[in-house]
């Protein structure tokens, strides 16, 4: 750009000058010959004084032309170093201009890490653990203060991170308060970042702050003594060997003083229902809930219901949870689960329907950061009810950016939806991982049905059935008390024993299927939904139909009844009225593939070949994988030509 200016400025200003004092040289010469020239004729004397003038004058003007040629270079000297000197000029512009902003953008961090270090402060609940006191024999065995109270914020930390694994959110932070460790230091104050944070959590803040002592006894004993704002003295004793057993006492005891409600949680992850049962009562009971904020009565309801030994009590519980706070997004998430345990499917959908309306911007400041994962598990409810598998995969990726979920149950998750979508080869592949990745649990075993049964291995689904029925049955041995047997007692009767029957009668052995499917409540939708399976299978097409009747009439808006009793309308030759039941089936589960299957084969017996692969062709949209499905169409499509 420089030289392009450069040569502007010569080509429009210098060089225009020179051309013309050029010119008039070469003028004056021509005019002093010609001059002389004429003169000579006339007078010899006038023409030599002629052309000695003009020689002059020739003389004086390559004098002047050679000073503009001088001038010239000096000139284009001087307009390249002014180029130069504007080049340095915007150089050190941007230099300067920099330099200002990158102070702009410090003092801007500057800001927004003070700003964040408040709003952090202000939204502090945490627990901080401060030195303790001990005696000296034990400082010099090390067993210091600091010791010892970094050892019970570590396992205060741990009791949080199990609750964290079982909770729906996040509780408190945890940590010892050591005012040693110096990280960074302010300039020109003294002061560390770390005592800067520390005094706006402590000012701004609602931390509780425990204090303790270790004292010793007579006769050996020792005793630990934690002091909570607002609280009475935590006091556990024994002897001095038993230090570690004390100080996890003192921090479960002081953790259930910090976050009553995770220490529910924290009592039925570690294998202690009763106990959590209980303490969702006093927390309850004793919490004057008419007076807390909505969110909060709801999450002390939906508490007692996840510790409630009782099912249906339970779902009532979880009832009073969303009626005190129906925008809360928690108290919604046990109603579907509970409701589809009791084999209430239909209402389990509806909840979950409802479950959607929850607006992320409404829900505490603690559940927020959980919505998206929340929120994703009422998308499974509603795609395992509509059999909408590829939207089911989809959810479960975001249901499972969830901490506690197991690598097990990812892959029994992937074996699943694979399974119901007839793609063999990846449904056997996720369940071979899911067998291998962690313990053989309910889900993992569930997976296995699922498979087992889309891909027609009847023997394989009585052993998972079986699996199933045997694990839920310990589960029921081990309850701490009769009370507690009611929900393996539930899931057996509601999910793993007509599992279980169905098994039996594919299997042949339609009398003991009959049998135990006759234990099963009759309100329970998997359950008429297998009685009438079960009854198709031993030949009585009667009371076949009574309970698909009664399935339809318990859960009108879901496609499972309709396409099973279009199945069996379809096996017995009743080709209009499977059809009826199929475009019910397909009405209510639109991007369900089975039914599609199902009605292109009504209409490939009926020779509408044409009208069939168009079935099997939408079919293939949903299930793309399906061998059987796509055998089908191929023989349909052959036998349009």
């Amino acid at each position: 750009m420089a030289d392009d200016l450069l040569g502007g400025v010569l080509g429009g200003e210098d060089e225009q000058p020179d051309s013309e004092a050029s010119q008039a040289l070469t003028g004056a010469e021509a005019f002093a010959a010609a001059t002389a020239s004429r003169l000579t004729g006339d007078d010899p004397g006038v023409a030599r004084k002629t052309e000695v003038f003009l020689e002059k004058q020739a003389l004086l003007l390559d004098t002047q032309r050679q000073h503009l040629q001088d001038e010239h270079a000096s000139r284009l000297i001087h307009l390249r170093l002014t180029v130069s000197a504007a080049k340095r000029k915007r150089y050190a512009d941007y230099m300067r201009n920099g330099f200002y902003t990158c102070i702009a953008l410090i003092a801007l961090g500057v800001l927004l890490a003070a700003i964040r270090m408040t709003a952090e402060a202000m939204r502090d609940h945490g627990l901080v653990v401060e030195n303790f006191t001990v005696p000296s024999d034990f400082a010099a065995r090390g067993i210091t203060s600091q010791a010892l109270a970094e050892d019970l914020a570590s396992r205060v930390a741990a009791i949080r991170a199990t609750t964290n694994r079982h909770s729906l959110t996040y509780s408190s932070d945890v940590r010892a308060d050591q005012a040693a460790t110096l990280k960074v230091q302010i300039p020109e104050t003294g002061i560390s970042v770390d005592e800067l944070d520390r005094f706006l959590h402590r000012w701004l803040g609602h931390q509780t702050v425990v204090n303790g002592e270790l004292r010793e006894e007579a006769g050996g004993a020792i005793s630990l003594v934690l002091h909570i704002a607002g609280a009475d003295p935590i006091v556990v004793s024994g002897t001095s060997t038993d230090l570690d057993r004390l100080v996890q006492a003192a921090a479960e005891k002081a953790f259930a003083v910090f976050s009553p409600g995770q220490d529910i949680i924290y009592l039925w992850a570690t294998g202690h229902p009763a106990e959590a049962y209980a303490a969702a009562q006093r927390f309850v009971h004793g919490a004057g809930v008419a007076a807390e904020p909505p969110w909060e009565q709801a999450g002390e309801y939906s508490l007692l219901s996840a510790a409630d030994p009782d099912p249906r009590r339970a779902l009532s519980e979880e009832l009073l949870a969303i009626d005190a706070d129906p925008p809360w997004l928690a108290a919604w998430i046990m109603a579907p689960r509970l409701s589809k345990d009791l084999g209430y499917d239909e209402a389990a959908l509806g909840f979950a329907r409802k479950m959607l309306g929850t607006k992320r911007q409404d829900q505490p400041a603690a559940d927020q950061d959980a919505y998206p994962w929340l929120i994703a598990q009422g998308h499974i409810d509603i795609d395992e009810a509509t059999r909408d598998f590829a939207a089911l995969r989809s959810d479960y990726e975001v249901a499972d950016q969830r901490p506690d979920v197991q690598l097990a149950d990812r892959y029994a998750e992937h074996a699943h939806v694979a399974g119901l979508l007839h793609d063999e080869a990846v449904a056997q592949h996720e369940l071979a991982l899911a067998l291998t990745a962690g313990p053989l649990d309910s889900t993992v075993l569930q997976a296995r049905w699922d498979v087992s049964s889309s891909a027609g291995n009847w023997p394989d689904a009585l052993d998972a059935a079986k699996a199933l029925v045997a694990q839920e049955e310990a589960q029921k041995a081990a309850a701490p008390s009769p009370e507690f047997t009611a929900f393996p007692e539930l899931a057996l009767e509601t999910q793993y024993d007509p599992l279980l029957a169905y098994a039996e009668a594919m299997t042949g052995d339609t009398a003991s299927a009959t049998a135990l499917i006759a234990q099963t409540p009759t309100d329970c939708y998997l359950c008429v939904r297998m009685r009438a399976r079960i009854a198709a299978a031993a030949g009585d097409p009667a009371t076949a139909d009574r309970w698909f009747a009664e399935a339809v009439r318990q859960a009108p808006d879901l496609p499972m009844a309709y396409y099973e009793w279009g199945q069996a309308l379809l096996a017995r030759g009743d080709l209009a009225g499977a059809a009826r039941e199929l475009s019910l089936a397909h009405d209510k589960g639109p991007h369900w593939a089975d039914p599609l299957k199902a009605w292109g084969d009504v209409l490939a017996k009926q020779d509408h070949w044409s009208d069939a692969v168009a079935k099997y062709d939408e079919a293939l949209t949903y299930a793309p994988n399906w061998v059987a499905l796509k055998q089908a169409r191929d023989a349909a499509a052959a036998k349009q030509h």
